[in-house]
């Protein structure tokens, strides 16, 4: 079972990480489950050199979970990238609500973020799964894309993010735990 799930997408220094920390806290406050998924197109170490998660995935091991008191982080060899959807069915699926940062790309859909100090115009569209538009700008200034009602929500109404989510995914309210 695949949990709803929604990208924030936009240039790199957009706001997305600050949008998504404030949804994340407006869905776990009303009691939702949610889960994230975080993409970048660059290679970050993911264990340190020398520790001993790291030194098991160097002896061959194909997924390493670390797990301490409190967190967990798996690391894990793929042969290609995994889509949003296919981690969060996979990792996630006891989730309520799945945000994943990034994944510009994928068949996902989509929340850009568009602020007038990194960018003036989205780099999504409707047919890449553009839902919606959150912005500093007016949305009389921003694109048209004809046949596609694509709102813009103000940057600083996380409120109205949230509903306009809940409405798309048809999320009513958490499950009971």
């Amino acid at each position: 079972m695949k949990p709803p799930l929604i990208s924030l997408v936009g240039l790199s220094g957009s706001g997305k990480t600050t949008i998504v920390v404030k949804l994340v806290e407006h869905f776990a406050d009303a009691g939702f489950r949610v889960g994230t998924i975080k993409h970048s197109c660059h290679p970050h170490p993911l264990d340190a050199k020398g520790k001993d998660s790291w030194r098991h995935k160097e002896a061959g091991a194909e997924r390493t979970l670390f797990v301490g008191p409190e967190r967990m982080q798996l690391v894990a060899d793929v042969q290609s990238e995994l889509s949003p959807i296919e981690l969060a069915g996979d990792l996630l699926q006891d989730m309520e609500l799945v945000i994943v940062e990034g994944f510009l790309q994928s068949n996902t859909p989509k929340i850009e973020v568009v602020r007038s100090e990194r960018s003036l115009e989205p780099v999504s569209t409707p047919a890449n799964g553009l839902l919606a538009i959150i912005s500093d700008i007016t949305a009389d200034k921003l694109p048209k894309y004809p046949g596609h009602t694509i709102p813009c929500i103000d940057i600083n109404d996380i409120a109205a993010v949230a509903e306009f989510i809940k409405t798309h995914l048809g999320l009513t309210k958490p499950r009971e735990k």
